[in-house]
């Protein structure tokens, strides 16, 4: 007993989770070898703790991962005899389920995997019976593992259900399943052998051509892509000892979040070191306060400390300030007077722009003195400072909490607290929350000097709920108080002109935007959005010049507003639908040009490519929606471009068999690629090459199986053979039909040809049975009554049907509908 407790106090538990997370994100790095070498090392170091299963586990997994099967087998079945972790059992047994089928050793898979498939919770696990199929595939009880993978979702089922498939002589349906993986995981692994196995499934079915087409469609299109794995931490401490401290920094800022709070601590750390090296004073603060704040139980922390002092002295003009506040916090740290430094300090910081610290030391100050005459003060700050800083969602959930938590309090600061708290609200589209608070300081706060604005804010809530004559009664009564503030004035005014606008009234909103603009033209918070919706007005009441005249000065006045990009995008776009499209083309290129990033930026780009497809300038067009690609690979318009571009590829290949080639092999998944391959084996077959002709009908089939060319393709292919008489490549390619398409539209035609090529073969008894079959399965084909005539040849030629045997008469009989 006493070792037993002497063991657990010597355990060091945060060390024991530390030395895990290295060894795990070894793991993550799929750096198997070294990862199994460290929990190899904490099995020994902890064992005989309750966490060894755990760590068993991970180091089997590696060993998995290493294709070290046995070793990975010996640590799973040890963690199965121990059965101290109930989670574990199933996990260990699909482990060892999986490599006794990658060692061949089918029968103990089959028992381990049913033994797991009797956990409820296992009957229905895509991975459970993923491995079940697999077991039978590589048993070869194909139609089981059809059975046993059908419906499976993972990529890898699906995988295995295709080579099931192409095993039970089925390629069609196995490569459309092998294109399926392709469209759902591109340029992945399992892509690659999907890619592959769709060669490889012709190939297996004796579709020879086709297993040629796709094999070097492998080889040309799938390269060998490099994995990279990174260290940031370790990378970024080696440039801070080469003295590249902004590189250092670009990889220590996403790991200062990280979830391990170790790390974190010290990424966060050493960023201050590399701001502070790069005079960049507050951001060390920053970067050592969170240290402070957020892993104060950490060793790096009493460094961060110690380095706070110098990075507030390096934040230049304020250092002298910051330094009498902080002894200000020392000397009054209880009493009447505590939370004065703390509250100052606040204040420096946000004079000086700096909202990040204000909000931190104002909260502070209600953090350890809630109790201070300065509390409802800060908390007004504080909700301030967050709004500045845009963190609304913090606003909301610390302002709504504190008003609960004091709730009776009356002073003129508590209406600057619901004030802003408000304003929170209003950012994040509450705007039913919004409209309570400031309601509420408008009545019970009447006289403050935010009451004015909370009263704006309050019609701009009931305005953005839709109700439009309520706002504008608002708006209204505001507008016969004159105030100083010309941004409160423009407000009151927009508002106006917006509720007008918004129920229809186009020129008493035209009024007012006019008005504005003519006020304040030189106050861009002003013109701009006046000469915007003056031209929204004009628009609406069809008076297209005058709309396009405003929109064009909001350009050429305020060209980097943010409005100006959807102005801009607004008159190009009236030019494009009057089929000016040059004057549309100068300001879409204006709006992408000078708004980058402005959500009409895309629709711009797009606009200019479709301006060009439009004047069936499709090599324009192609450029512009490339360069759409190019410059928004990522946005939800995407595909759209993708489509233009397709298109534009399609219609020049309308006018040239080249351009098809060209369009095909570059749109190759395109449901247009199909009728091009087709148009370009067709065109060969007219110009009477049909050996090529045979080999591009044969691409139809291959790439486009489920395309209704497919069927035509490979009939047109083996007529092509007919053409240059290679009946053995003729009878080769109409049986594929048969194959391929059981229920072809053609198949009467397809059994005549091929009785018409065993022919020529002087295979009678083939031809014989063919005809027949026009006969006996077509009894309304057109072929029937030439068929019928066939049949009496090819019996003469027999010695059927009671005549004589082959004759010299029979041999120079023809065949009827041979043409």
């Amino acid at each position: 007993m006493i070792i037993l407790i002497a063991f657990l106090f010597a355990l060091d538990y945060p060390q024991l989770v530390t030395d895990y997370e290295i060894g795990h994100q070894l793991f993550l790095q799929e750096n198997y070898r070294d990862a199994a070498d460290y929990f190899n090392a904490m099995l020994g170091k902890y064992s005989g703790s309750e966490f060894v299963d755990e760590i068993r586990f991970r180091l089997a997994e590696c060993y998995f991962n290493l294709n070290d099967y046995q070793r990975a087998k010996k640590n799973f079945e040890k963690i199965l005899r121990k059965k101290n972790i109930d989670y574990l059992e199933p996990e260990c047994l699909f482990a060892v389920g999986l490599i006794d089928i990658l060692q061949n050793n089918f029968t103990e898979a089959e028992e381990v995997l049913q033994n797991l498939l009797k956990n409820p919770a296992y009957q229905q696990e895509a991975r459970a019976n993923f491995a079940l199929g697999v077991l039978y595939y590589f048993r070869g009880s194909y139609e089981e593992a059809k059975e046993k993978l059908a419906g499976n979702v993972l990529l890898e089922a699906k995988f295995y259900y295709a080579k099931s498939l192409s095993r039970l002589g089925d390629p069609l349906r196995a490569i459309s399943v092998f294109k399926e993986i392709l469209d759902e995981a591109p340029n992945t692994p399992i892509a690659e052998l999907a890619e592959f196995s769709r060669a490889e499934a012709l190939f297996y079915n004796k579709d020879f051509d086709g297993a040629r087409i796709k094999f070097q469609d492998f080889i040309l299109n799938y390269l060998k892509s490099p994995l990279s794995d990174y260290a940031h931490y370790f990378l970024a401490a080696s440039l801070i000892h080469s003295g590249d401290y902004a590189g250092a920094s670009e990889h220590l800022l996403p790991l200062t979040r990280h979830q391990d709070n170790l790390l974190a601590a010290h990424s966060s750390y050493f960023l201050g070191i590399c701001r502070m090296n790069l005079m960049d004073g507050l951001g060390a603060v920053s970067a050592f306060q969170r240290v402070r704040a957020n892993y104060p139980n950490t060793q790096i922390a009493t460094f961060a400390n110690l380095q706070l002092t110098n990075a507030l002295i390096a934040s230049s003009d304020t250092a002298r300030a910051l330094v009498s506040a902080s002894q200000l916090a020392t000397m009054f740290s209880s009493g009447e007077l505590s939370s004065v430094g703390e509250y100052l300090t606040g204040m420096i910081y946000f004079q000086k722009g700096d909202y990040f610290h204000s909000a931190e030391y104002f909260e502070l100050i209600l953090q350890y003195y809630p109790n201070s005459s300065l509390s409802e003060p800060a908390a007004s700050m504080l909700l301030c400072s967050l709004n500045k800083l845009k963190q609304y969602d913090h606003t909301i959930t610390f302002g709504s909490r504190y008003i609960k938590d004091f709730p009776e309090k009356k002073s003129p600061w508590r209406g600057r607290t619901l004030y802003f708290l408000a304003e929170a609200y209003y950012n994040k589209d509450n705007f039913s929350d919004a409209e309570k608070l400031y309601l509420r300081v408008t009545k019970e706060f009447f006289g403050l000097e935010i009451t004015p604005y909370a009263k704006v804010g309050l019609a701009y809530s009931i305005y953005n709920q839709d109700r439009q004559k309520n706002a504008l009664e608002i708006f209204s009564s505001m507008s016969q108080t004159p105030f100083d503030d010309s941004s409160l004035v423009i407000a009151i005014y927009l508002g106006i002109g917006y509720t007008h606008f918004n129920q229809a009234e186009y020129i008493a909103a035209l009024d007012t935007f006019e008005v504005l603009n003519n006020t304040y033209p030189k106050d861009e918070r002003c013109a701009v959005p006046a000469l915007f919706y003056a031209g929204m007005c004009y628009y609406n009441l069809e008076y297209y010049g005058q709309a396009i005249e405003s929109w064009e000065k909001a350009v050429g006045t305020y060209p980097m507003a943010e409005k100006s990009a959807e102005a801009g995008f607004r008159a190009s776009d009236t030019y494009f639908k009057a089929f000016e499209y040059d004057k549309s083309r100068a300001l879409f290129r204006w709006v992408v040009e000078n708004h980058p990033l402005n959500e009409y930026a895309r629709s711009s780009q797009l606009a200019i490519g479709q301006s060009y497809y439009n004047e069936q300038s499709f090599d324009d067009a192609i450029r512009e929606f490339q360069k759409y690609l190019d410059l928004f690979p990522t946005s939800e318009e995407a595909a759209s471009a993708r489509k233009s571009m397709e298109m534009c590829y399609y219609r020049k290949g309308l006018e040239s068999m080249d351009e098809m080639q060209l369009f095909v092999d570059k749109f190759s998944h395109s449901e247009l690629a199909a009728d091009g391959q087709y148009q370009i084996a067709h065109k060969y077959f007219d110009e009477e090459d049909y050996e090529k002709a045979i080999d591009e009908f044969l691409k139809v089939v291959v790439n486009f199986p489920n395309s209704s060319y497919a069927p035509d393709a490979l009939l047109l292919a083996a007529e092509s053979a007919d053409k240059t008489k290679n009946w053995n490549k003729a009878t080769e390619l109409y049986k594929r039909y048969l194959f391929y398409f059981p229920k072809g539209k053609q198949k009467d035609a397809v059994y005549f040809n091929l009785g018409t090529a065993y022919y020529n073969l002087k295979e009678y008894g083939e031809a014989l049975v063919n005809f027949k079959s026009v006969v006996d399965s077509c009894s309304n084909s057109q072929y029937i009554e030439n068929a019928r005539h066939n049949i009496e040849i090819c019996q003469k030629l027999l010695g059927e049907a009671g005549t004589a045997p082959i004759s010299v008469e029979a041999e120079t009989d023809s065949l009827k509908g041979e043409e």
